[in-house]
């Protein structure tokens, strides 16, 4: 299959949250652009925050009002485009809408792809959620728990990990020691980990696997065995780079 099929393959009808570290912008942008491009309805958004340049492009619509957000992005779709609707600005950031929002914006339009960023993590490759976090909506159908491959055999530091003790607490290894495939999946594996709070289909996008030995991308995919997973998805590159090499079918 192409990089687009790949894409193609990704979308669908319903909420698709996107979470994790390294790559959830590039991820929610290419959906979006996709959908867009093959004249599929699609409104991305966040339910937590996103950088206000990144998003301007759009041409969002921001407030909290169901009626006016809901006739913006209703127009934005009849013209072609793709849907893009926050709360409000705040700095160089967006500030997201609340989770029950959009699983009513699902509700009116379920033939729609609605693609949310739903977790932050301060431009690190690597993290662990707080309590409340993933923000991820009731209705989603999908859960993408995005891996940033670049940060396999870094050192476990501030440097590439957000929220560095509770990511140690569950990979089970001192501050400073290198991280590894097995760790990593801990972190997916882990009630507290990526997919805290995780709803529907659940898979793992590989970002950056152009930046590692091809025996890293292996040993991350053995250690992957131990999950329940839909796919598994490799990708290069980054931003509007970002090409998908491969998707595996899981358990």
């Amino acid at each position: 299959m192409s990089d687009r099929k790949y894409w193609e393959s990704l979308l669908e009808p319903g909420i698709l949250a996107v979470v994790g570290a390294g790559g959830k912008t590039t991820v929610v942008s290419k959906l979006g652009a996709v959908a867009t491009s093959l004249r599929c309805p699609v409104v991305v958004t966040t339910t937590t925050k996103m950088g206000s340049e990144q998003v301007a492009p759009w041409k969002p619509y921001y407030g909290n009002d169901l009626a006016l957000g809901e006739a913006h992005v209703v127009e934005q779709v009849k013209r072609g485009q793709m849907g893009a609707w926050f709360q409000a600005i705040a700095g160089h950031k967006v500030v997201g809408l609340e989770s029950e929002l959009l699983d009513t914006l699902h509700d009116r339009h379920p033939d729609w792809s609605i693609v949310v960023e739903a977790d932050g993590a301060k431009t690190k490759w690597l993290k662990a959620p707080k309590p409340h976090e993933p923000v991820i909506p009731t209705n989603t159908v999908t859960t993408i728990a995005v891996v940033n491959m670049r940060v396999l055999g870094k050192p476990l530091t501030e440097d590439y990990v957000h929220r560095i003790e509770e990511v140690q607490d569950i990979m089970d290894i001192p501050l400073g020691d290198r991280i590894t495939p097995e760790g990593v999946v801990r972190l997916l594996r882990h009630e507290q980990g990526v997919f805290q709070y995780a709803r529907g289909k659940r898979i793992v996008f590989c970002t950056g696997c152009d930046t590692v030995d091809s025996t890293v991308v292996d040993a991350f995919l053995q250690a992957l065995q131990s999950l329940s997973l839909h796919k598994v998805v490799l990708a290069n590159g980054y931003r509007e780079n970002c090409c998908i090499q491969r998707i595996l079918t899981w358990q």
